[in-house]
């Protein structure tokens, strides 16, 4: 009798067992996709980076058409003519250019800008000069004065966010007839850099 029992639940639990691993698996529903727009914005960047100071050096050659020669901590230099005779003597027309009084250098500084920019208008991007302070000065109360600044290359194409545009700066200096005399180093003079994405 025990072992009728015992055949009687094994034989249960098997046809339990093959009905559950026999029932068929509900089917899975998916849904159609549903496409969604996505939009970005971005800002647009327009960014400017100067030099801190421009330092130039006024040469021998544009103070002067004498030959002049390295010496020292300076340039010496010479010429002779004419006959001292007690009435002639020696030329008093300096050898310099102030003729007019005054000496005008042109100088070229390449490196003093650089602009990113992202702009999308499709104007590229401008730099401008202006001069805020035209006065330097030097020892003895002697000036030399900044009379024009301009960038040597006042636009570009957009130029994006890795590699700028890069320029310099002419500058045009107007030494005093007086002032020429004054050797060392001239400060103060201010001028002024801008950008814009038109």
């Amino acid at each position: 009798m025990k072992n009728k029992i015992v055949a009687i639940i094994a034989a249960s639990a098997a046809a339990l067992g093959s009905t559950i691993f026999s029932t068929p698996a509900h089917a899975q529903i998916t849904t159609p996709a549903s496409n969604v727009n996505v939009s970005v914005s971005v800002p647009e960047v327009l960014y400017l980076r100067t030099v801190s100071t421009i330092d130039v050096d006024i040469l021998a050659t544009e103070l002067t058409a004498a030959t002049l020669t390295a010496s020292g901590s300076g340039f010496v230099g010479g010429d002779q003519g004419g006959t001292a005779d007690g009435t002639n003597g020696v030329s008093t027309t300096s050898p310099f250019f102030v003729a007019s009084g005054n000496v005008a250098v042109t100088k070229t500084v390449p490196k003093v800008f650089a602009v990113w920019s992202n702009s999308p208008r499709g104007n590229g991007v401008a730099v401008s000069t202006a001069i805020v302070t035209p006065t330097l000065n030097g020892a003895n109360s002697s000036a030399i004065t900044i009379s024009s600044v301009a960038p040597i290359t006042a636009t570009a194409n957009v130029p994006g966010l890795i590699n700028p545009f890069t320029d310099g700066v002419t500058l045009g200096l107007i030494l005093g007839g007086n002032s020429i005399s004054q050797a060392g180093d001239y400060t103060g003079g201010v001028i002024s850099v801008t950008a814009s994405a038109p």
